[in-house]
């Protein structure tokens, strides 16, 4: 075993309360969602599908707070004394939380597949119930790349601010949001331009035309410029992501102090 997966195995292990509690809670939920539907109609608790998303904002906090646990228990001297590139031990810790986040992403878009199948379902039977045909294509690409953005960005985000604060002592809160203000201003700044301005049909309203609306229940596909801008922004956020965790990791190889 090499030393990277024996330090990913160990931030792992270090943090597997929450590497267990996470996923059964969010496939408990999708489940109770999914379970809601029967002959009858509908249930609110098919709303328990989305729920899952929200611990997303988990995720950066813990990267920051698995650093900040190796200063408060001063096991960090031996972290950085080890004869291994302090990067690795950088990406180690990165890449755990964001496995966490991938797990979390997979079962939380999984469910919600199955809801808008069981909501499709339903309409079709009850008649009274309108919901767009959307295939499970469609719902993957769309919630999968919004996921993966915000995941990318907020751990990047949280990468460059756990380098900042083992290097900034003085004043490290108000370096952090300066940094985190930052991260975000150039993010949104520049995302018009990176998707540009032409106008971008989200549906493929076919065999009807491409102006008039699909008014049976076939599913109506995703325009394939939709899925291009969908793809450049995961491509543009995954970016703004690994430049954001590039600066904490640079910060922790160069400056961090054994």
């Amino acid at each position: 075993m090499s030393t990277w997966q024996t330090l990913y195995i160990k931030e792992i292990k270090e943090h597997r309360t929450l590497f267990i509690l996470l996923p059964l809670v969010t496939a408990f939920l999708e489940l109770v969602a999914v379970l809601s539907f029967d002959e009858q109609g509908l249930s609110p608790h098919f709303l328990w599908s989305v729920v899952p998303y929200a611990f997303l904002l988990v995720l950066p906090f813990l990267l920051v707070h698995s650093f900040a646990q190796e200063v408060k228990g001063q096991t960090h001297y031996l972290l950085l004394s080890l004869p291994v590139s302090r990067a690795r031990i950088f990406a180690a810790k990165a890449a755990a939380v964001a496995t966490l986040g991938l797990v979390l992403g997979a079962l939380s878009t999984a469910g919600l597949i199955a809801v808008v199948g069981q909501l499709q379902a339903l309409a079709a039977r009850v008649m009274t119930l309108s919901v767009a045909p959307f295939t499970a294509t469609d719902l993957l690409v769309v919630s999968g790349s919004l996921y993966l953005s915000a995941l990318a960005v907020m751990l990047g985000m949280a990468g460059g601010v756990a380098g900042l604060k083992l290097v900034v002592r003085r004043f490290a809160g108000l370096a952090t949001a300066a940094f985190v203000l930052g991260v975000l201003y150039c993010y949104f700044r520049a995302l018009p331009e990176v998707l540009g301005t032409s106008e971008v049909l989200w549906f493929d309203y076919s065999p009807n035309g491409p102006d008039k609306p699909n008014e049976s229940n076939e599913p109506m596909g995703i325009s394939p410029d939709f899925i291009k801008a969908n793809l450049v922004f995961l491509a543009y956020s995954i970016g703004v992501g690994l430049g954001a965790m590039g600066i904490g990791m640079w910060l922790f190889e160069k400056r961090a102090e054994a």
